[in-house]
């Protein structure tokens, strides 16, 4: 699955940098998709998760949306492909900082 591009609307003057810094992001997927899927596990986990919890988050969340933010940074959406890990209507969400960062984890709907 090939993940859409969102554009922060807001900064239309800025569109060429925004684009440039969603293929950034884009390239570099592999990688930030299990930095993302860590980020939540660890953000909701009491305890640092053991690596097959890890591993198994990895496997069933999936980066469905990239979001580009006008100050540079980026919000990873990611779908639960499995349905077990959240609730149906809620995603979870990680925002990297403008040097690739894990800033924030959020769970959205």
């Amino acid at each position: 699955m090939t993940p859409e591009l969102i554009l922060d609307p807001s900064a239309p003057e800025r569109a060429d940098a925004l684009r440039a810094r969603g293929a950034e992001v884009i390239g570099a997927l592999p990688g930030l998709a299990r930095v993302a899927t860590d980020a939540v596990v660890r953000r909701f986990s009491e305890e640092e998760p053991p690596p097959d919890e890890l591993a198994e988050a990895a496997g069933d969340l999936r980066i469905s949306a990239v979001e580009v933010v006008a100050d540079g940074s980026v919000v990873l959406h990611l779908d639960d492909s499995c349905g077990e890990h959240f609730l149906d209507g809620y995603w979870p969400a990680v925002r990297l900082g403008p040097t690739g960062e894990v800033v924030a984890v959020t769970v959205e709907s």
